[in-house]
């Protein structure tokens, strides 16, 4: 493997230096997941790479460590203690708010208390889930979007470089689990644990022939590669990739897929247009704005009201590049599910400016323009007029300034009348177990026939304090779904949460279709489109 991609896989995220203190730990996570603790899937695996945030927990610049790797890096170490047995993980990278490390293999399993060091300064114990393995797979985007995985000679699946049905590909990660040896030096080559890798709906595993190795990638303590095969009929953009191994599923990555003979996908949002400038060698800006509505049926007397229900507006810009192109990530294709931390909907990289602010103007009264969160992406919750939601077959516009990478525009975008219709979900308790299988109709005829139907739902725990989204992608006049249990077994529990004199589920289940989407045009971008999506769904308790 090259250096460059070595490079890729582990870099870490750097925010602002912070002066000399008590190192304090705020988080610790699988360094490829991400996921956070207490989540399904979130245990640190025996000989993983992990990842430390906090403050204070290193030098005010970056410090790498190299092979063979020492249990003490630029002043920092760490203590992990489970069962009365303490081990001493290896840092790789440490900073002043991050450290990535390795967990020793011979780290007993179990809860655990974790502590750091540096410069003789000793945070406080901070709580750690070590696990026999729980695996996580790299991605660009906090452990959700574009997997890592390569070709056989380490090109970056993205896409503008597909795969094909019948194509070997590597999948990046860490947590299979421990190995012999120790964890500092080269590790040693052989397959570790008996993992499950579903590449699409695909499940594949040693014995079935289909995964050609599954263990330490060579000369590279604590990372792991999967060599998988691509299955006969898939296709799409984002097909989802997720692995099993310690009983509980990874975090979900996407891949790109496309017929033999062509090196580009056809089915972002983007437009086929897009990709092949990107796989020109052009770059490309693309603009993207988003009005939403989920409507969540009557619950204990109140109509489409409580958590979870109201109308959004998104937008995000963003630049991409031949050398970027993993970040273009919207959904997942059709005949597919996938689950993350965020909305899966859009995780774009979003760094072009488009001003501070964005108007909007339609029926609903908004309580302020859309706010830049951070680089190029906007957001605005809308209110409602007499408790209806977002009307359908009316105007809104989106408009612009400019700022300093994208100038001023309109957007109008006149909202779709929705088709589908959830049935025979509201207010139960659903399976995280099993298979869940999704029905609906379209009662008021189906106003977007050659549109496909997303499926969407969330489960948080109690006041929101740690959740999951998922959504599925199923054809265009389809009439059922199932959402298969390896996404259902990522979310947590469902709690619940006082609103006034009830209590709301904080699970979700939610149906709908987008919009064709309008085209805008600005300085700087090369495509800006604005679409709506309706969703009507059910609280429910995932159990």
């Amino acid at each position: 493997m090259s250096s460059r991609f070595a490079l890729f896989l582990l870099v870490p995220m750097i925010s602002g230096a912070a002066t000399q203190s008590a190192p304090a730990i705020s988080g610790v996570v699988n360094a490829a997941s991400n996921l956070a603790p207490g989540l399904p899937g979130s245990g640190i695996a025996q000989g993983a790479i992990f990842t430390v945030y906090g403050s204070y927990l290193g030098p005010a610049s970056p410090c790498w460590g190299s092979i063979p790797y020492t249990s003490s890096l630029c002043g920092v170490s760490l203590t992990v203690t489970v069962n009365g047995t303490s081990t001493y993980p290896i840092p790789t990278f440490v900073y002043s708010t991050q450290i990535n490390a390795i967990l020793p293999s011979l780290t007993p399993a179990g809860n655990g208390t974790i502590t750091v060091t540096y410069n003789n300064q000793t945070s406080t114990t901070s709580p750690i889930q070590v696990v026999t393995a729980g695996f996580g797979t790299f991605t660009p985007t906090y452990g959700a979007g574009q997997a890592s995985v390569t070709d056989l000679n380490y090109n970056l699946n993205t896409i503008i470089h597909t795969l094909h049905p019948a194509d070997y590909g590597i999948l990046w990660g860490t947590g299979l689990g421990a190995v012999s040896g120790g964890d500092a030096n080269a590790p040693p080559f052989g397959s570790v644990g008996t993992p499950t890798v579903y590449v699409g709906n695909t499940p594949e595993t040693l014995s079935s022939g289909l995964l050609l190795y599954a263990g330490r990638a060579p000369g590279w303590p604590g990372l792991d590669q999967i060599d998988f095969t691509v299955p006969q009929g898939v296709q799409g953009c984002y097909v989802p990739i997720a692995v099993e191994a310690g009983g509980v599923m990874s975090n979900f990555g996407t891949i790109a897929v496309s017929p033999a003979g062509t090196n580009t996908c056809s089915d972002s949002v983007i437009g086929q247009d897009m990709i092949n400038q990107l796989a020109s060698g052009s770059s490309v800006n693309f603009g993207y704005i988003r009005l939403e509505s989920i409507a969540l049926s009557a619950y204990v007397g109140i109509v489409e009201g409580g958590p979870g229900s109201g109308d959004s507006a998104y937008a995000t810009f963003s630049g991409f590049t031949p050398q970027t192109a993993y970040y273009a990530e919207y959904g997942v294709s059709s005949g597919y599910c996938a689950s993350a931390q965020f909305n899966l909907d859009d995780l774009s990289i979003a760094q072009l400016d488009a001003g501070p602010t964005l108007s909007i103007q339609g029926p609903l009264v908004a309580p302020g323009p859309l706010t830049n969160y951070g680089g190029g992406s906007y957001y605005v919750a809308l209110g409602a007029i007499a408790g209806k939601y977002m009307f359908s077959d009316v105007q809104y516009t989106v408009a612009g300034t400019g700022g300093a990478n994208v100038g001023s525009f309109t957007a109008a975008d006149t909202t779709s009348i929705p088709g589908a219709k959830l049935t025979g979900v509201n207010n139960q308790t659903l399976s995280r177990s099993s298979d869940l299988t999704v029905q609906w109709t379209y009662p008021n005829a189906n106003t977007l026939p050659n549109n496909p139907v997303v499926i969407g739902g969330a489960s948080f725990t109690d006041n929101d304090a740690q959740g999951m989204e998922f959504e599925c992608t199923a054809p265009a006049g389809a009439t059922t779904f199932t959402i298969p249990v390896r996404v259902l077994s990522t979310l947590p529990q469902s709690g619940t949460s006082p609103q006034g004199s009830l209590t709301y589920p904080l699970g979700y289940i939610w149906i709908g279709q987008y919009n064709n989407p309008t085209t805008f045009q600005a300085k700087g971008l090369d495509r800006g489109i604005i679409t709506d999506v309706f969703y009507q769904g059910a609280y429910v308790t995932f159990n």
